[in-house]
């Protein structure tokens, strides 16, 4: 779990909780109409979005439980405020139980050390947070919670790459962010670093 934060980590999991409601009712509507359209859940879908934040929060912090902070603030603002996605105290836990899939995600994904297993966090995360919802909320039969879990877990992944090359963007042009640390080893068995000469490169 997070061990000493600086003031400027812990200000950026804020940053990530906050921006993460912020785009929930801009985005949420929008991709309810897509998944009615193909017939898919929402929530499978919405997860390319709502993914991403909590993936932030690991690549910048670089702790363990920086997912799991994102949601817990995330779960206590929305119990506190009752907007967009409330469901009570079980907001809390709806919210937060993805962030420590994120969080058990970004372990694999560094113990593997390859870029592909990037999908792995937000994937999980995904999946989790529509397996609570699904089961708690919508109370779906087998099948269709099946085929949630399912697209659920494919769509969720493609946040993590959405967030990587995100994240080496903003590496690039905010330096304060790039901690220079390795993650994955590339194709050619090089161990990658987030050096702000290489998030410019993209």
């Amino acid at each position: 779990m997070l061990k000493k934060i600086s003031t400027f980590d812990a200000m950026m999991i804020v940053v990530m909780a906050v921006a993460g409601l912020v785009v929930k009712p801009v985005i949420g509507p929008i991709l309810k109409l897509v998944g009615s359209t193909f017939f898919m859940s929402s929530g499978s879908i919405s997860g390319v979005i709502y993914m991403i934040f909590p993936m932030l929060a690991c690549l910048i912090v670089r702790q363990t439980g920086a997912a799991t902070l994102t949601g817990l603030i995330q779960g206590i603002m929305v119990l506190i405020s009752g907007i967009y996605g409330s469901h009570g105290i079980i907001s809390v836990l709806t919210y937060t139980l993805p962030g420590v899939a994120v969080d058990v995600g970004f372990l694999a994904t560094k113990w593997i050390g390859k870029k592909w297993a990037l999908f792995l966090p937000t994937a999980l995360g995904n999946l989790v947070g529509n397996l609570l919802v699904g089961v708690l909320f919508l109370r779906l039969p087998k099948i269709p919670l099946l085929i949630t879990l399912i697209g659920a877990f494919v769509f969720g992944g493609f946040s993590g790459f959405i967030a990587w090359y995100f994240y080496r963007w903003l590496a690039g042009n905010f330096p304060v962010l790039d901690k220079q640390l390795h993650l994955f080893d590339d194709s050619n068995g090089e161990t990658t670093s987030l050096s702000h000469q290489q998030a410019g490169e993209l």
